[in-house]
C-alpha cells in the first residue's frame, strides 16, 4: 500500500536527481534538522511531506548558491 504521493510532487516531477543538481544545493530547500524539507512542496510534518535530499524538481533552483559562489 504505502504513503500515496502528494499531488503537488506529481505536478512538479519530483524525482531522482542527478550529481550536480538535487534538493540539497536547491535555494528552496531547508535542512532544518530531523525534518529537512522544501519552501515549494510546504514545510508541514509528515511522511507524505518528506523531501530527499539526493532528489529535485521541476522547481529546482539554485541561482543564489551560484550567485555566493561567484559563478555568473
Amino acid at each position: 500500500m504505502g504513503i500515496p504521493s502528494l499531488k503537488k510532487k506529481i505536478e512538479l516531477n519530483y524525482r531522482r536527481g542527478t550529481t550536480a543538481f538535487h534538493c540539497s544545493v536547491c535555494d528552496n530547500y531547508r535542512a532544518n534538522g530531523w525534518a529537512p524539507g522544501c519552501t515549494v512542496m510546504e514545510l508541514k510534518p509528515g511522511r507524505a511531506y518528506k523531501i530527499g535530499p539526493n532528489n529535485r524538481c521541476d522547481a529546482f533552483d539554485n541561482t543564489q548558491r551560484l550567485k555566493a559562489l561567484g559563478v555568473k
